[in-house]
């Protein structure tokens, strides 16, 4: 009898934990819908997830059956009516504060200095949150406040990140800073931050006194700010991926803009 009980607590011990591997095989089989553009067999299911043809077909019998899944007359496969209220009641419990906001008190607690999350409003740019430096004497910005999309690093961020397709086209760089734009005594960096479908969610920025504060030299912050802001896109649904060989190095905008342009050209005078 006790040989039986080792020998059982031997087995229990060694067997793979099922439920936790079915719930990963799960949930990557169903991911592997959210960047498709159309449905795909089980062909593409199995390069897409890694796991064999005969896996991914028993599951998706269970998803189809809760409505997960819909199997399509030519045997392809997209999510179904199940899948999109999730993704619904998903939409309606989100709040962008219960993530952004705890980021940038993280940041003003390693820097001591005030942070801020922009987003695009038409030709303006607006102050969606702010927390402020402990600092006695610092810079300010109220959330709420709307300013004009001028050369301010949060601005920078804003007009060209918000293009579809340009988070690939920074040349791994992803960081604008500012000196003195709108008040000559304060400095700013800032980074873009990406959501589902990696669109540009806004522009999340560090910004403080000139006199203390110089991003131009502070690689070792802007490479903070920029993994803080990695680790927020993901959070926020963005692709791990979405920054290509991202750097601490400062980003150019007018650089980049004439670097566009100039292949927009090659590519017309081809044609």
């Amino acid at each position: 009898m006790k040989k039986e009980k080792e020998a059982a607590k031997k087995e229990k011990d060694t067997a793979p934990d099922r439920t936790v591997l079915g719930a990963e095989r799960s949930l990557a089989i169903l991911s592997a819908f959210i960047d498709a553009p159309e449905p795909f067999g089980l062909t593409e299911l199995e390069e897409r997830t890694g796991l064999f043809k005969s896996v991914i077909h028993r599951y998706m019998m269970s998803f189809i059956k809760e409505g997960y899944v819909v199997q399509r007359a030519d045997s392809s496969y997209q999510l179904g009516p199940r899948a999109y209220q999730l993704g619904k009641a998903f939409e309606a419990s989100f709040d962008y504060a219960d993530f952004i906001v705890p980021t940038l008190e993280k940041l003003v607690r390693e820097t001591g200095e005030s942070t801020a999350f922009y987003i695009r409003q038409q030709d303006q740019r607006l102050c969606l949150y702010a927390v402020e430096s402990p600092e006695s004497v610092k810079a300010t910005v109220k959330a709420g406040s709307l300013f004009a999309i001028d050369q301010t690093s949060s601005a920078q961020v804003l007009r060209f990140f918000s293009v579809p397709g340009n988070a690939a086209r920074s040349g791994g760089r992803y960081v604008c800073i500012s000196v003195g734009i709108n008040n000559p005594l304060s400095s700013s960096m800032s980074v873009p931050v990406f959501g589902a479908g990696n669109a540009l969610v806004g522009a999340m920025t560090i910004f403080g006194l000139t006199l203390r504060f110089d991003p131009a030299a502070s690689e070792v912050l802007r490479g903070k700010l920029l993994a803080l802001a990695q680790e927020l896109s993901v959070r926020l649904g963005a692709s791990p991926q979405v920054y290509r060989q991202p750097s601490a190095d400062v980003f150019d905008e007018a650089a980049a803009q004439a670097a566009l342009t100039a292949l927009a050209a090659a590519g017309n005078a081809q044609e």
